[in-house]
């Protein structure tokens, strides 16, 4: 089991998703690759209560949020039979901008993640097993969406700051038992996270400022919002 309990500051600015090359070519040009995962393509499902209790902690901008989630890095490959791959299930409690992370490694069938983690009982039951009840919010958790993107990484020479540049991001599944709407989905943004210690941005993001817009945006809230509230549609 892994722990992420040490506090860490946590900015995020989104922007309009026709500006990721450059934005992209700028970080490339100011910052470091980071030397260990530069580029990933990422897929997270994300739990939340039959009410979407922790969708409105988001949306109502409660001070206590938590995310729960199961990762996992790469595209599952064709052939799915008989196939693990390590996931990484994740409890993320974020206390106004001071976060905390609680990720367990798991090895999954990547059968069972290609098939339908809506309706599979140990991905249903995954919360429970994985995790004591105290770290957890109260309340039945189930699997709601499957949010896929690709993730940029990158390290600043002159600071302890980790960046992120998040692009095509969209929900590819969902739960259509508690869900309407049809997959796959895009959220027409891309985010730019920063994580570091000081909580402010480095000086040497200026330039790119004026495509991004400080935002408390989640890719799980987004998603569900375009599900539930398409687009052009009227109130």
């Amino acid at each position: 089991m892994n722990n992420h309990q040490e506090g860490r500051q946590e900015l995020k600015f989104l922007f309009p998703a026709g500006k990721k090359e450059a934005i992209l070519d700028w970080l490339e040009a100011a910052f470091l690759p980071d030397p260990v995962y530069p580029f990933s393509r990422i897929s997270s499902l994300y739990y939340d209560t039959p009410s979407f209790t922790l969708y409105h902690e988001k949306r109502s901008g409660d001070y206590l949020k938590t995310k729960v989630r199961l990762r996992w890095y790469g595209d599952l490959p064709p052939q799915n039979q008989g196939r693990n791959i390590i996931c990484f299930f994740e409890v993320k409690q974020k206390t106004g901008s001071l976060c905390r992370k609680k990720r367990i490694e798991l090895s999954v069938s990547t059968e069972r993640l290609a098939a339908d983690p809506f309706s599979d009982e140990g991905l249903i039951n995954l919360p429970s097993s994985a995790v004591s009840p105290d770290y957890l919010p109260s309340g039945i958790l189930l699997p709601m969406l499957l949010v896929q993107y690709n993730r940029y990484r990158f390290v600043d020479p002159e600071g302890d700051a980790g960046i992120a540049l998040d692009t095509e991001i969209r929900c590819t599944r969902l739960n259509e038992t508690f869900l309407p709407g049809a997959a796959p989905v895009s959220t027409g943004a891309g985010v730019l996270e920063i994580k570091g210690r000081s909580g402010e941005a480095p000086l040497s993001l200026r330039p790119v400022h004026v495509y991004l817009t400080k935002s408390e945006f989640s890719k799980y809230a987004r998603c569900l919002e375009h599900l539930t509230e398409p687009p052009g549609r009227s109130a």
